[in-house]
């Protein structure tokens, strides 16, 4: 038996599967499961056709979640849960609050939420599902910042949080344990935790001796965001449209970018940028197939098509990473709360002061 084979938990399920491979040991009593993870590697033939190798989509935006970001923070929140927090703190685009508000509901941890004016009500609405305490803002990185900073709160920011890395790493070993070697994974890329997770768990399988070579990992990037493509992709068609689409919301420059760059170096891989028009394009084909995702996941498959017309290969992955959006919802704008100040973020912490969360739900 292999190393890894030795160390998969034949009890835990999604990322818990994979416990002994991260940084802390989180013991069983502590360990948050919701149903992310375990997600399936689907092709399709047509697809197949079109690139010229086997195409395996890792559906993330099939978790319960609703992205990818579920894996970091249900690690990142057994975490906090293990050292007895009460309180915790993220900002967001949007994906990453539903996923925290998830397993902050499960473990009975009071959540602030600090959102762009410019999330959608779709995102809005999963969010309130959970009970956490939502504040826009136009400044919602800096205030989240402060409470942190001001309340001592943990911020769960994945690029500000270095234990998001971890629930990342079972990414890249569900894809090892369900497809073996692969040539090639592209997943976009805005601050890039979910890239360095996936890169630093292929290591681990190098280093063991499990892979001969890493995959070649490719960073996608869109949106007006390019500080990792730049360094890879001639960028010259990045028009108004662009604006509109994926990543739009992420950090224009991550504090990860030497280490991403580092393992594109490493596994020979590279980094993309896709304007809008290509990126429609590809939803247009995935739709076709059936396949309805997040613009983020239609830019990773764009990417992909593009790198195929001058690579051949067998087997290549492309993370699907969050769930298609598109409809407007309903919200209860009653309990989303706007700030632009310190003092309007006060203002809401003392409104919710004696709010608990005890059983999974709100409290007062």
């Amino acid at each position: 038996m292999s190393d890894f084979s030795s160390k998969l938990s034949m009890e835990g399920k999604g990322i818990w599967r994979y416990a002994n491979f991260y940084r802390e040991l989180i013991r069983p009593k502590n360990r948050l499961a919701l149903a992310d993870g375990s997600t399936e590697e689907l092709e399709n033939g047509s697809i197949n056709d079109m690139a010229g190798g086997r195409v395996f989509f890792k559906r993330e935006d099939m978790n319960e979640t609703e992205s990818l970001k579920g894996r970091s923070l249900a690690y990142q929140i057994s975490l906090a849960k293990r050292d007895g927090l009460r309180e915790l703190v993220i900002s967001t685009s949007g994906n990453a609050g539903i996923a925290a508000a998830a397993y902050c509901r499960k473990a009975g941890i009071k959540l602030y939420i600090f959102m762009s004016s410019e999330t959608d009500s779709e995102k809005i609405a999963s969010m309130q599902k959970y009970d956490p305490i939502i504040i826009r803002s136009n400044r919602a990185m800096r205030l989240a910042n402060y409470l942190s900073a001001k309340k001592k709160i943990r911020n769960l920011r994945p690029s500000r949080d270095d234990s998001s890395i971890e629930g990342f790493k079972s990414i890249a070993f569900e894809i090892y344990e369900h497809l073996g070697e692969v040539e090639a994974i592209f997943t976009f890329v805005t601050s890039g935790s979910s890239f360095v997770g996936i890169g630093s768990a292929y290591e681990y399988l190098l280093k063991s001796g499990e892979i001969k070579k890493l995959p070649k990992l490719f960073a996608v990037q869109s949106g007006g965001i390019f500080s990792i493509a730049r360094e890879f992709d001639k960028i010259d068609n990045t028009g108004p449209e662009d604006d509109k689409i994926a990543g739009k919301l992420g950090v224009k420059e991550t504090r990860r970018k030497e280490e991403i760059i580092d393992l594109i170096k490493k596994s020979g891989g590279g980094s993309f940028y896709v304007a809008g028009s290509e990126m429609e394009n590809a939803c247009k084909t995935l739709g076709s197939c059936k396949i309805h995702t997040s613009p983020e996941g239609c830019a990773s498959f764009a990417a992909l098509l593009r790198w195929s017309k001058a690579e051949k290969f067998k087997k290549a992955v492309c993370v699907l990473s969050g769930k298609a959006r598109g409809n407007a919802a309903d919200i209860d704008e009653s309990s989303v709360y706007t700030a632009e100040s310190f003092e309007e973020v006060d203002e809401v912490v003392n409104k919710n002061v004696n709010i608990k969360m005890e059983n999974g739900s709100a409290k007062i």
